[in-house]
């Protein structure tokens, strides 16, 4: 039977337009993918220091750098704290031990990671009268070779360090004024000879060393009587 010629002309309208609207959706859908990017770099090593407290995170290790005497370095020891980043542990400097002028206080992880890292932490400049604050350490090679970006905030100041055979040499300084009791977050990023430092956020330090080139541990790190605490030491592959 023959249709009229203009159902026959409506029905091949009807069927182009389905053939465009399948086209035009199939291209719709491409161009509405989210862009890919590469995956999330992961953490090369991460502690919230929410273990068990009066005792160290599993297998690190501590030492002090030119002691008064060789059995005094600083107690070390994980903590209860609720105003922390992450509660309610943290990882605290407890007792100095005494310690006064050139004593480093240092408490680290004893595997080695990889050199070219960035490393973030938050401090607390929990008590101290010669000295306060602290900060993080890393191409730690022992107890006495490292780097260590600290803020003191009886200083004002926010500086970064290369520590050879436990003598300490300054690379940079800057000015820094901050409520002395409040938590606050240090972020290094360290790619081949090049150090740069971040204080809650503002890049403040910037230089190149090559004291230490090869891949070490990271810790945390305060000078003298300074008792102070740490939480959410996350280091990550620098970008």
């Amino acid at each position: 039977m023959r249709f009229p010629v203009p159902f026959e002309l409506a029905c091949w309208l009807f069927a182009l337009s389905l053939t465009a609207c399948s086209s035009n959706d199939r291209s719709s859908s491409g161009s509405e993918q989210p862009e890919r990017h590469g995956a999330p770099t992961a953490d090369l090593f991460s502690q919230s220091f929410d273990g068990s407290p009066g005792r160290l995170p599993d297998r690190w290790l501590v030492g002090t750098s030119n002691a008064p005497t060789n059995d005094a370095d600083g107690r070390w020891e994980l903590t209860v704290d609720a105003s922390a980043p992450s509660p309610t542990g943290t990882l605290a400097l407890v007792d100095a031990r005494g310690h006064t002028g050139q004593a480093y206080n240092l408490c680290w992880t004893p595997e080695p990671i990889q050199a070219d890292v960035e490393v973030s932490v938050a401090v607390h400049a929990a008590g101290g009268v010669e000295d306060q604050g602290g900060g993080p350490a890393w191409r730690i090679t022992g107890p006495d070779d490292y780097y260590v970006a600290r803020w003191n905030p009886l200083e004002d100041n926010f500086r970064v360090y290369s520590v050879q055979a436990g003598q300490r040499q300054q690379l940079d300084s800057a000015r820094v004024r901050t409520d002395p009791d409040a938590w606050h977050t240090i972020r290094i990023r360290h790619v081949g000879d090049e150090i740069t430092c971040w204080f809650d956020g503002r890049e403040l330090l910037h230089t190149n060393d090559s004291a230490l080139t090869g891949p070490g541990a990271v810790g945390v790190w305060t000078k003298a009587d300074a008792t102070t605490r740490f939480d959410d030491l996350t280091v990550r592959p620098a970008r």
